[in-house]
Protein backbone atom coordinates (compact mmCIF):
# COMPACT_ATOMS: atom_id res chain seq x y z
CA UNK A 1 0.00 0.00 0.00
CA UNK A 2 1.15 3.65 -1.08
CA UNK A 3 0.50 6.66 1.09
CA UNK A 4 0.85 10.17 -0.09
CA UNK A 5 0.91 12.59 2.83
CA UNK A 6 0.67 15.95 2.77
CA UNK A 7 1.73 19.14 4.52
CA UNK A 8 -0.92 21.79 2.63
CA UNK A 9 0.47 25.45 1.97
CA UNK A 10 -0.05 28.08 -0.62
CA UNK A 11 3.83 29.11 -0.44
CA UNK A 12 4.79 25.85 0.18
CA UNK A 13 2.95 22.16 0.12
CA UNK A 14 4.98 19.55 1.65
CA UNK A 15 4.85 15.76 0.60
CA UNK A 16 6.00 12.73 1.60
CA UNK A 17 5.54 8.98 -0.07
CA UNK A 18 5.74 5.90 2.14
CA UNK A 19 5.10 2.19 1.16
CA UNK A 20 3.92 -0.09 3.70
CA UNK A 21 3.23 -3.94 2.91
CA UNK A 22 0.32 -4.87 1.54
CA UNK A 23 -0.59 -7.47 4.92
CA UNK A 24 0.33 -4.84 6.97
CA UNK A 25 -2.92 -4.84 8.85
CA UNK A 26 -3.14 -8.58 9.23
CA UNK A 27 0.38 -8.73 11.12
CA UNK A 28 2.07 -7.51 13.77
CA UNK A 29 3.30 -3.96 12.88
CA UNK A 30 7.17 -3.98 12.31
CA UNK A 31 8.02 -0.41 11.58
CA UNK A 32 8.45 -2.08 7.81
CA UNK A 33 8.13 1.59 6.23
CA UNK A 34 9.68 2.77 2.86
CA UNK A 35 10.30 6.20 2.20
CA UNK A 36 9.60 6.56 -1.53
CA UNK A 37 9.48 10.04 -2.12
CA UNK A 38 9.30 13.54 -0.69
CA UNK A 39 9.87 17.28 -1.63
CA UNK A 40 8.29 20.16 -1.80
CA UNK A 41 5.41 22.03 -4.17
CA UNK A 42 6.76 25.92 -4.11
CA UNK A 43 4.45 28.62 -5.98
CA UNK A 44 5.94 32.32 -6.10
CA UNK A 45 4.70 35.14 -4.04
CA UNK A 46 4.20 37.45 -6.75
CA UNK A 47 1.52 35.52 -8.78
CA UNK A 48 -2.36 35.49 -8.24
CA UNK A 49 -3.93 32.84 -5.55
CA UNK A 50 -6.06 31.19 -8.43
CA UNK A 51 -2.72 30.48 -10.23
CA UNK A 52 -0.97 29.33 -7.21
CA UNK A 53 -3.57 26.79 -6.72
CA UNK A 54 -3.66 26.06 -9.97
CA UNK A 55 -0.14 25.20 -9.83
CA UNK A 56 -0.24 23.10 -6.39
CA UNK A 57 -2.98 21.01 -8.62
CA UNK A 58 -1.30 20.69 -11.31
CA UNK A 59 2.20 19.33 -9.42
CA UNK A 60 0.39 17.72 -7.01
CA UNK A 61 -1.92 15.19 -9.78
CA UNK A 62 1.76 14.51 -10.99
CA UNK A 63 2.92 13.06 -8.02
CA UNK A 64 -0.22 11.29 -7.88
CA UNK A 65 0.22 10.13 -11.22
CA UNK A 66 4.24 9.12 -11.11
CA UNK A 67 3.44 7.23 -7.37
CA UNK A 68 -0.49 5.83 -7.19
CA UNK A 69 -1.00 5.97 -3.63
CA UNK A 70 -3.81 4.06 -2.38
CA UNK A 71 -4.83 6.98 0.06
CA UNK A 72 -3.63 10.27 1.02
CA UNK A 73 -3.47 12.08 4.47
CA UNK A 74 -2.99 15.95 4.91
CA UNK A 75 -2.66 18.13 7.89
CA UNK A 76 -5.70 19.71 9.18
CA UNK A 77 -6.54 22.83 9.49
CA UNK A 78 -4.89 25.06 12.60
CA UNK A 79 -6.56 28.25 13.45
CA UNK A 80 -4.13 30.29 14.92
CA UNK A 81 -4.00 33.87 15.65
CA UNK A 82 -3.57 34.76 11.46
CA UNK A 83 -6.93 34.83 9.79
CA UNK A 84 -5.70 35.24 6.37
CA UNK A 85 -2.95 32.61 6.37
CA UNK A 86 -5.72 29.82 7.71
CA UNK A 87 -7.71 31.00 4.86
CA UNK A 88 -5.11 30.76 1.83
CA UNK A 89 -4.05 27.08 4.18
CA UNK A 90 -7.55 25.93 3.53
CA UNK A 91 -7.94 27.23 0.02
CA UNK A 92 -5.33 24.98 -0.48
CA UNK A 93 -6.72 22.02 1.60
CA UNK A 94 -9.41 22.50 -0.77
CA UNK A 95 -7.45 21.69 -3.96
CA UNK A 96 -5.68 18.60 -2.30
CA UNK A 97 -9.20 17.57 -1.63
CA UNK A 98 -9.91 18.04 -5.05
CA UNK A 99 -7.13 16.61 -6.73
CA UNK A 100 -7.45 13.01 -4.01
CA UNK A 101 -11.38 13.31 -5.17
CA UNK A 102 -10.59 13.59 -8.96
CA UNK A 103 -8.34 10.71 -8.97
CA UNK A 104 -10.49 7.99 -6.69
CA UNK A 105 -8.06 8.31 -3.84
CA UNK A 106 -9.66 8.02 -0.25
CA UNK A 107 -8.84 11.23 1.54
CA UNK A 108 -8.48 11.35 5.80
CA UNK A 109 -7.11 13.95 7.44
CA UNK A 110 -4.96 14.35 10.88
CA UNK A 111 -4.51 17.54 13.49
CA UNK A 112 -0.73 18.46 14.59
CA UNK A 113 -1.74 17.04 18.02
CA UNK A 114 -2.41 13.86 16.49
CA UNK A 115 0.57 13.68 14.03
CA UNK A 116 3.26 14.84 16.80
CA UNK A 117 1.50 12.51 19.46
CA UNK A 118 1.75 9.86 17.35
CA UNK A 119 5.33 10.13 15.19
CA UNK A 120 7.24 12.06 17.88
CA UNK A 121 5.17 10.46 21.22
CA UNK A 122 3.85 13.96 22.49
CA UNK A 123 1.38 16.22 21.31
CA UNK A 124 3.74 18.51 22.20
CA UNK A 125 6.89 17.66 20.47
CA UNK A 126 8.79 20.64 18.31
CA UNK A 127 9.97 20.64 14.94
CA UNK A 128 12.99 18.77 15.72
CA UNK A 129 11.62 15.89 17.71
CA UNK A 130 8.54 14.98 14.93
CA UNK A 131 11.67 14.65 12.83
CA UNK A 132 13.53 12.66 14.65
CA UNK A 133 10.59 10.38 14.51
CA UNK A 134 10.37 10.62 11.24
CA UNK A 135 14.15 9.01 10.94
CA UNK A 136 13.62 6.71 13.45
CA UNK A 137 10.62 5.23 11.52
CA UNK A 138 12.09 5.22 7.83
CA UNK A 139 15.49 5.09 8.77
CA UNK A 140 17.60 2.00 9.18
CA UNK A 141 20.90 1.67 11.75
CA UNK A 142 23.88 3.02 9.91
CA UNK A 143 24.14 4.67 6.60
CA UNK A 144 20.93 5.33 5.66
CA UNK A 145 19.61 6.81 8.70
CA UNK A 146 22.76 9.49 8.33
CA UNK A 147 22.25 10.08 4.84
CA UNK A 148 18.11 11.15 6.27
CA UNK A 149 20.05 12.95 8.46
CA UNK A 150 22.09 14.86 5.55
CA UNK A 151 19.47 15.62 3.71
CA UNK A 152 17.04 16.84 6.39
CA UNK A 153 19.23 19.16 7.95
CA UNK A 154 19.22 22.29 5.72
CA UNK A 155 15.46 22.75 6.73
CA UNK A 156 14.48 23.67 3.68
CA UNK A 157 12.27 20.24 3.45
CA UNK A 158 10.28 20.89 6.78
CA UNK A 159 7.24 20.92 4.70
CA UNK A 160 7.87 17.64 3.36
CA UNK A 161 9.26 16.10 6.52
CA UNK A 162 6.03 17.03 8.05
CA UNK A 163 4.36 15.67 5.28
CA UNK A 164 6.48 11.96 5.66
CA UNK A 165 4.89 12.57 9.47
CA UNK A 166 1.32 12.93 8.71
CA UNK A 167 1.93 9.53 6.17
CA UNK A 168 3.07 7.63 9.10
CA UNK A 169 0.63 8.81 11.57
CA UNK A 170 -1.90 7.72 9.21
CA UNK A 171 -0.22 4.04 9.15
CA UNK A 172 0.06 4.09 12.72
CA UNK A 173 -4.04 4.58 12.67
CA UNK A 174 -4.37 2.24 10.31
CA UNK A 175 -2.54 -0.59 12.10
CA UNK A 176 -4.10 0.64 15.72
CA UNK A 177 -7.87 -0.04 14.02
Amino acid sequence: MIILGIDPGTATTGFGVIKIPDDILSREFNYDLELIAYGNISTPKEKLMQDRLHMIHNELSSVVEKYKPDQIACEMLFFGANTRTAIMVGQARGVIMLTAAQHNIPFQDYTGLQVKLMVAGSGRADKNQVHDGVRKFLGTPGRRRNKLKAHWKGGHLDDATDALAIAICHVLKLVAK
